[in-house]
């Protein structure tokens, strides 16, 4: 009999274990059967602050891969989540919104406090969508950016300054646009105007004593004094970086 206890309890261990795996396997892709522990919740906003609907937020653990939960905005700009309760640890929460404007189809990061989180304690996060500034914790930008190419000119390409002029009155979140000038910088070897909040503009390139030309690497349209300018991916980008691309010249 004290046998039969010892592997009844034994058992039971095994079983035990293999529920804990199976929870932690199951919480890579998250089911609302899971027992829940902490709440997050939060608003997504404009940089006005009214509320933006359809922000998709994603709460993913920080130490087991493709374990996450999901949640999207509604016409308030609030979600809830339910944190599982296995694995437990820290998670983040992190935002992005899509958007089709001017022909393409694009994804922002949306601002917000990526600071970890315990599962039992939950959280509040707030996201705002900006189209400039620095990303936290990254060398990125939320802006897009012009990427300059020198053709036919010796023009000191980070003496060049561009001009913005928009087309649109409003940029893609519907904030007013204004004209605006730049200088070109060297990154990383590539001279470009970065940090462009995204719309639709035409540009032109001033430089003292000459008058520079500009053309756009992907169409077959002859160079100008003026371009129109339309981000989308050109070369190696991140899921949410934009650019255009032009050769210089005189």
């Amino acid at each position: 009999m004290k046998n039969i206890l010892v592997l009844l309890i034994l058992s039971g261990s095994l079983f035990s274990a293999c529920k804990k795996d199976s929870v932690a396997l199951e919480s890579s892709s998250y089911q609302s059967a899971i027992t829940k522990t902490g709440i997050v919740t939060g608003k997504a906003s404009y940089a006005s602050g009214s509320a933006l609907q359809g922000v998709k937020v994603t709460i993913e653990h920080t130490v087991w891969v493709g374990t996450y939960i999901s949640a999207t905005t509604n016409n308030k700009g609030k979600y809830t989540a339910n944190i599982p309760a296995a694995p437990a640890g820290n998670w983040t929460a992190k935002a992005k919104y899509s958007k089709t404007a001017y022909g393409q189809s694009y994804d922002f990061d949306m601002d917000g406090d990526i600071t970890s989180f315990k599962s039992i304690d939950g959280a509040v996060r707030n996201f705002t969508w900006k189209l400039s500034g620095k990303k936290p914790g990254t060398d990125s930008y939320y802006g897009a950016h012009v990427d300059l190419y020198q053709w036919g000119t010796d023009a000191q390409m980070d003496k060049i300054k561009i001009v913005f002029t928009p087309v649109d009155s409003t940029l893609i979140d519907g904030s007013p646009a204004v004209s605006f000038e730049r200088k070109v910088e060297d990154v990383a070897g590539t001279f470009m105007v970065k940090d462009v909040p995204i719309g639709k503009y035409t540009i032109k390139a001033k430089y003292p004593g000459k008058k520079l030309y500009l053309q756009n690497r992907h169409d077959d349209n002859k160079p100008a004094l003026k371009k129109p300018v339309v981000f989308g991916k050109y070369g190696y980008l991140g899921d949410t970086e934009y650019n255009i691309e032009f050769w210089v010249s005189e």
